[in-house]
């Protein structure tokens, strides 16, 4: 029976052994192993302690991993032999037949003994090891408490998607991506290469892929994906790009085997193709424009691919190739004469079904090569090749129905495992896309729904995140949207569900997070960034500001007159009660530093449940805020259009008036207003006008001024606020004027959209 020790009894052990001089310090092991019991007693490593391990040239890689380790930790030089002998550490490769990536770890008077069936078993060993004594600044001498592990993965596919199509990586960058991926004990790393935007890899019997597919123009207030066009790297005008030469791809992927990652190539197809198809037009639908979409009829789309394939297979010595098949437009195929004629000859009925024939022959060609093809939920459509793996992106039904029918199955939905998704509800996150996938929900994912028959749940190999780059260009961010994430997805694909313990892994988060540092790895803050609720209590008509943390870590402490907090502020303990506006600084420490990022607030009382709202123009329902109240329930919308506390009205004025239901002293009043041109058509507005009342006929104006028209494509909150002298108000009227439609330059056609949130007042 698994024995799992907590905190708490584990501290119980170490007052029973505190007799010894140095004592062993908890830190943990993530992903959480399957069977672990400690027990009295501990080993201390010293400079006669021996490394004994076999002679081959993966037992000498393991063995100077393990050395540069305790090296770089402990100032440790041990040398290596293979004859055996106590203060070692042991590894040993046995012969029993044991699941893939399985280990073994004992630790006791002899020292540490690691068995692996496979090398891979081993390098796992290691990886537990190494947490076991860091972080630094919790393990000061290598000293470990006698322990038994036995652990084995649950899932044998454990992976992340990296995009370096959006924004090239370089080499070295991708390095260290997959050095984060080793030490969470991921064994796939999903590289996306090509897409519309890019194309990454070079192909020696098409070398205008990376002459000119892999460089692109840079053209001023438009973003990658607006008005594409490849060009060349010395051209005249601004260029960005960058691809990989095939000794490059050989040196990743010789780095990611000796980490015992195997790395899995996506040559995108039939769509997303606008970078190889502005090369190679040939190969595009006899239509007006190139549209990204290779054209199926025409047999020299296929010998083309083919030769892609063949050079990309001699690259990748894994078994698996993704060919993408997502969001295929079909228009194109459906106006084009040369698929009108394929459809005909192969009684096709619909552009699905011509999918479905493009990705059955080229799965042909893909097994010939003794590949197997994967590829996005979409390749469901119209009919799956026999031996096609599905990875599924859009929600989990797709791999439901694959999995049901027998075919294997790789789990990566977008909610909760698309990392280029916000992590963190502060205006202060980095740029993302698309949803919120936070810390909690990324550890509670299953890669296994309940609709799968319990006959065809081994049709789920695992899970996989997938980290695109249209908001992230530089190393630094694209760690810090897998950190702590990555963490969090280690341990639900690892750990056998009813071996995981959600408090105990927010216990090894903390040390987790000082491994990071001392790997100098960029981690985010989000899951311990202060957060908050208020409520109303109608009896004495006194507001509560609750904080807190998803993470329920660490101290937050906080400020109400506008100053940055310190370790000398004071400490939340119990809910903030005020019956006037206050202004809301806090922030969470750890370990007497700030962590994270700070929630600054201006949270005001003067809309207590007596406050109407009336409204020129209703608002649209689909985007309510909330109701009538929204504007005044105290909840703050995020940058994000698709945040629930945002009101919205198309094409017409925002014009409301807000009766306090009785006199307020006041001297200030503001509210907030959305732009994202880049995603939507919310538009700030050209003209606010905010006046004030005592009796709702005779208003005095506060605010009367144009707002500047902002082209650039990132979100933008602004902040109208309105100073003037302290005077007593009944009333309030706001009016913000939209423009109408869309102006020209938009991305988009149609009405333009007023988005606004929370009124405030002091």
């Amino acid at each position: 029976m698994m024995k799992v020790f907590k905190l708490l009894p584990f501290l119980l052990i170490l007052i029973i052994t505190s007799c010894k001089k140095k004592e062993p310090i908890f830190t943990g092991i993530i992903p959480q192993p399957n069977e672990i019991t400690y027990q009295k007693g501990s080993f201390e490593m010293n400079k006669s302690t021996i490394i004994v391990v076999d002679s081959t040239f993966e037992g000498k890689k393991l063995t100077a991993e393990l050395q540069s380790f305790l090296r770089a930790n402990f100032n440790l030089d041990l040398k290596a032999t293979s004859e055996n002998q106590d203060n070692a550490i042991q590894l040993i490769l046995s012969d029993e037949d044991e699941p893939e990536g399985a280990y073994g770890l004992t630790i006791d008077k002899t020292g540490v003994t690691i068995k692996g069936g496979t090398y891979q078993g081993l390098f796992y060993g290691i990886q537990s090891l190494k947490q076991l004594l860091t972080p630094k600044s919790a393990v000061k001498e290598p000293v470990l408490n006698y322990v038994t592990i036995r652990d084995a993965p649950e899932f044998g596919w454990r992976g992340m998607m990296l995009d370096v199509s959006r924004h090239f990586m370089p080499k070295d960058a991708v390095k260290k991506v997959i050095d984060v991926l080793a030490m969470h004990k991921m064994n796939k790393f999903h590289w996306h290469l090509v897409d519309g935007i890019g194309w990454r890899i070079q192909i020696d019997a098409y070398p205008e892929l990376t002459k000119k597919g892999a460089w692109r123009k840079v053209k001023e207030n438009k973003k990658p994906w607006e008005d594409f066009e490849v060009t060349e790297e010395n051209a005249d005008e601004e260029v960005y790009g960058g691809y990989y030469t095939k000794e490059d791809i050989r040196e990743i992927v010789a780095y990611a085997k000796d980490r015992y990652i195997d790395v899995i190539p996506e040559i995108e197809m039939p769509g997303h193709s606008e970078a190889a198809l502005q090369c190679y037009p040939e190969f595009s639908c006899d239509t007006k424009d190139i549209t990204g979409v290779y054209c199926a009829g025409n047999d020299g789309t296929f010998q083309f691919l083919e030769n892609i394939i063949s050079e990309v297979v001699e690259l990748f010595p894994n078994e698996y190739l993704h060919i993408g098949g997502d969001e295929v437009g079909k228009d194109s195929w459906l106006n084009c004469d040369k698929c009108k004629i394929r459809m005909q000859e192969e009684n096709l009925q619909n552009g699905e079904e011509l999918q479905s024939y493009f990705v059955k022959r080229m799965e042909k060609f893909i097994h010939s090569k003794n590949r197997k093809l994967i590829g996005w939920d979409e390749i469901l459509e119209g009919g799956l090749p026999e031996r096609a793996t599905v990875m599924s992106w859009r929600g989990v039904v797709g791999g439901i129905e694959a999995a049901n029918a027998g075919h294997d199955v790789v789990m990566s939905p977008g909610d909760p495992l698309y990392f280029d998704h916000s992590q963190g509800k502060s205006e202060f996150e980095p740029p993302s896309w698309g949803g919120y996938n936070n810390l909690l929900k990324v550890y509670n994912f299953d890669p296994i729904p309940t609709a799968i028959e319990a006959d065809k749940r081994h049709h789920i190999l695992g899970g996989q995140a997938n980290l695109w780059t249209e908001q992230i260009e530089t190393l630094n961010h694209v760690q810090y949207m897998m950190l702590p994430r990555l963490t969090a997805l280690s341990e639900a694909l690892w750990t056998k569900s009813d071996h995981k313990e959600k408090e105990y892994f927010k216990e090894k988060l903390d040390f987790q997070l000082d491994r990071f540092q001392d790997l100098g790895y960029n981690f985010a803050g989000s899951a311990i960034s202060p957060n908050y609720e208020v409520s109303y209590n109608k009896g004495n008509k006194v507001f509560s500001l609750s904080l807190f943390n998803e993470l329920d870590l660490y101290d937050i402490r906080y400020t109400l007159d506008g100053s940055e907090p310190s370790m000398e502020s004071k400490l939340y303990s119990a809910p903030i009660e005020y019956a006037s506006t206050i202004e809301l600084n806090a922030q969470s420490f750890r370990n007497g530093k700030a962590i994270g990022f700070p929630l600054i607030k201006m949270f005001s009382t003067g809309f207590g449940d007596q406050a109407t709202i009336t409204y020129t123009n209703p608002y649209d329902e689909t985007y309510s805020g909330g109701g009538d109240r929204a504007l005044v329930n105290n909840k703050f919308a995020t940058a994000r259009g698709d945040d629930p506390n945002w009101q919205g009205i198309p094409k017409k004025d925002f014009e409301v008036v807000v009766d306090l239901g009785d006199a307020k002293e006041l001297s200030f009043v503001g509210l907030n207003y959305y732009q994202d041109i880049g995603a939507t058509s919310v538009m700030l507005p050209t003209h606010v006008t905010i006046s004030i009342s005592k009796d709702g006929h005779d208003y005095k104006t506060v605010l009367n001024g144009a707002i500047e028209t902002v082209e650039e494509r990132e979100p933008i909150i602004k902040k109208i606020e309105a100073n003037f002298a302290n005077q007593t108000v009944f009333y309030i009227k706001i009016t913000a004027k939209n423009r109408g439609t869309l102006p020209e330059w938009h991305l988009r056609k149609g009405d333009a959209w007023i988005f606004m949130d929370e009124i405030s007042i002091k």
